[in-house]
C-alpha cells in the first residue's frame, strides 16, 4: 500500500488498493450505524440503558481478541512481540496511541450511546470533512482546481 518508489505500476497497485480499502471502509460505516441503531432499539425493548463505557469495553475486547486470532494465524503475533522487545520505544508508542484512541473513542460511544449512530456518523463525516480543509490551509497543502470539482 505504502510505496516510496517512484514507479508508475507501483503507484498504480497501490491507489487500486487504496480506493478499495475506501470504500470498504464506508461499507463498513454504513454496516455499523445499522447494527448500532438495531443493537440500541434491542436494548430498549429489553429495558436496558447502554452506558458508553459498556459498548466501548465490548467492542474493544471483541477486536483485541479478533487480532489476536488473525495475527496468530498469520504467524504474525510472535513477530510483532519479536519486534517491540527489541525496540522498547514501540511500546511508549503503542502506549500513547492507545490513550489517544481511548479518549477518541470515548466522545464516539458517548455520542452513539446517548444520542443516535445517525448523529454520530454526522458528527464523524463533519470532523474528517474539517480536518481535510484544515489540513489543506495550515498545512500548505496544494489541491489543483480539478480536483475540487471531483
Amino acid at each position: 500500500i505504502l510505496s516510496m518508489s517512484k514507479k508508475k505500476s507501483a503507484e498504480s497497485e497501490s491507489t487500486t488498493l487504496g480506493v478499495v480499502f475506501i470504500l470498504l471502509a464506508l461499507v463498513m460505516d454504513g454496516i455499523t450505524g445499522g447494527v448500532q441503531k438495531r443493537l440500541l432499539a434491542d436494548m430498549k425493548r429489553a429495558k436496558v440503558t447502554p452506558q458508553p463505557y459498556d459498548l466501548m469495553t465490548f467492542t474493544n475486547l471483541f477486536m483485541m481478541i479478533f487480532a489476536i486470532l488473525i495475527s496468530l494465524s498469520l504467524g504474525e503475533f510472535t513477530k510483532g512481540m519479536s519486534y517491540c522487545s527489541h525496540n522498547p520505544k514501540m511500546f511508549t508508542l503503542i502506549w500513547k496511541f492507545s490513550m489517544c484512541s481511548a479518549v477518541g473513542q470515548s466522545f464516539i460511544f458517548y455520542t452513539v450511546a446517548r444520542f443516535d449512530p445517525l448523529v454520530c456518523s454526522t458528527v464523524t463525516t463533519t470532523r474528517k470533512i474539517f480536518s481535510v480543509l484544515l489540513s489543506i490551509v495550515f498545512k500548505g497543502h496544494v489541491i489543483p482546481g480539478k480536483e475540487w470539482a471531483r
